[in-house]
C-alpha cells in the first residue's frame, strides 16, 4: 500500500506552522518582565546574557518541548481509543502522575524517585481507566473511557488537595510549585528531562507508519500483517510516559493534549496520523499560552496552565457538543 504524499496546501500550511513558532520563540526570547527589552537579542552585557541564557531561553526551550510531548500523548491516546475527548488531562493521567509526585516527596522522599513516582501514578490512573471500563473482558466503550477517566481525575485532585492541606507549609509550597502548571524557574535541567522525548523518536517513526494502517480499520490491518494490539499497547505506553514527562517539568496543563492532535487533522485535512503536525500545534499552544501571560495586564504573571485551561474549557464545551450531535 502506498499512502499520497502531503499536497503543497499541506505543506504550505505546515510551512506556516513553522514560521509562526518561530516568531512565538523570537517573542518570548525579545520581550519580559524583568526590566529589559531585547529586540535584537544583543549578549553585550552580563545582565542581557543572563535573561537571555538562563531564564528565557531555558524556559521557551521547556514550553516547546512539553507542548510536544502534550501533543503526542494526546494525539496517541485518541488514536488509540478512536475517542476525540480522549487525553492525558482528561482520562486522569496527569492527575494520576500529580498524586505519583505527591506521595514520593511526602511518604517515600528518600526512596522512590520523583520522576518514578508519577510514572507510577500515570500508570494506576490508566489502570483504573481501563478496568473500569471493563478492559478484562475485551469490551471497551470509548465514552465510558472518558467518563470513568473524570472520575479518576477528580479522585486524585482530590487527594492531591487532601495531602497538601495536611502538610507543612514548606512541603505545600513545594508541592504546589511542582504541579501548578507553570513555566516559572523553569532552567537548563528541565531542558535536560524534557529532551528525554528524543529518545523515542525511532518508536514513533514506528508507531507512525503502524497507525496510519490501524486508522484504516483493525480488520485492513491485521490483513497487511500489522500487530493491531502489540501497536496499540506501545501507543499507551509511549503516551503514558510522554504524559509523564510533561507533568514532571510543568505540572499538569490541560487544553494542549485534548486540542493539538484536533487542531493538526484540521490543518493537514487527513484523516490519518499526524504526529509531527500535532508537535508543532502543541508547541505553538504552549508558547503563545505563556506569551498571553506575558501581555495580560496583571499584577503577577499567570500561570501558563490557567490560559490553557481557560481556552480549554470552551474548547472542551464545543467537542463534547459535537460528540452528543454525532450519537443522537
Amino acid at each position: 500500500m502506498r499512502f499520497i504524499t502531503p499536497s503543497w496546501q499541506t505543506s504550505s500550511r505546515i510551512l506556516f506552522l513553522l514560521l509562526l513558532l518561530v516568531l512565538f520563540l523570537y517573542l518570548t526570547l525579545a520581550f519580559g518582565r524583568e526590566g529589559l527589552d531585547n529586540p535584537w537579542l544583543e549578549m553585550k552585557t552580563r545582565y542581557q546574557q543572563f535573561i537571555l541564557l538562563q531564564i528565557r531561553l531555558p524556559r521557551a526551550l521547556v514550553a516547546i518541548g512539553a507542548g510536544m510531548t502534550l501533543a503526542l500523548s494526546g494525539a496517541l491516546f485518541q488514536i488509540t481509543t478512536r475517542n476525540a475527548l480522549a487525553s492525558p488531562d482528561i482520562i486522569g493521567i496527569n492527575a494520576g502522575a500529580a498524586v505519583g509526585i505527591m506521595a514520593a516527596l511526602l511518604f517515600w522522599p528518600d526512596v522512590v524517585p520523583v520522576p518514578v513516582g508519577a510514572l507510577i501514578g500515570a500508570v494506576v490512573a490508566v489502570l483504573l481507566v481501563y478496568l473500569a471500563n471493563g478492559a478484562v473482558s475485551g469490551e471497551i466503550q470509548t465514552t465510558k473511557i472518558v467518563l470513568s477517566g473524570i472520575a479518576v481525575a477528580a479522585l486524585c485532585m482530590a487527594l492531591v488537595d487532601f495531602a497538601i492541606s495536611n502538610t507543612r507549609i514548606e512541603q505545600a509550597q513545594q508541592i504546589r510549585s511542582l504541579l501548578s502548571g507553570s513555566l516559572a524557574n523553569r532552567g537548563w535541567q528541565d531542558v535536560v528531562l524534557i529532551s528525554g522525548m528524543l529518545v523515542f523518536i525511532p518508536i514513533l517513526f514506528w508507531l507512525g507508519k503502524q497507525l496510519n494502517y490501524i486508522s484504516l480499520g483493525n480488520d485492513i490491518a491485521i490483513t497487511l500483517g500489522v500487530p493491531v494490539r502489540l501497536v496499540q499497547i506501545i501507543s499507551i505506553l509511549v503516551a503514558i510516559i510522554f504524559a509523564t514527562l510533561s507533568v514532571l517539568v510543568v505540572g499538569p496543563v490541560a487544553f494542549v493534549a485534548l486540542a493539538a492532535p484536533q487542531i493538526a487533522r484540521r490543518i493537514i485535512l487527513h484523516k490519518g496520523v499526524a504526529l509531527f503536525c500535532s508537535m508543532l500545534v502543541g508547541a505553538l499552544l504552549m508558547l503563545s499560552a505563556d506569551f498571553i501571560t506575558l501581555i495580560l495586564p496583571t499584577p503577577g504573571r499567570l500561570t501558563v496552565g490557567l490560559v490553557t485551561a481557560a481556552i480549554g474549557g470552551i474548547y472542551l464545551m464545543y467537542l463534547l457538543y459535537m460528540e452528543f450531535r454525532r450519537i443522537s
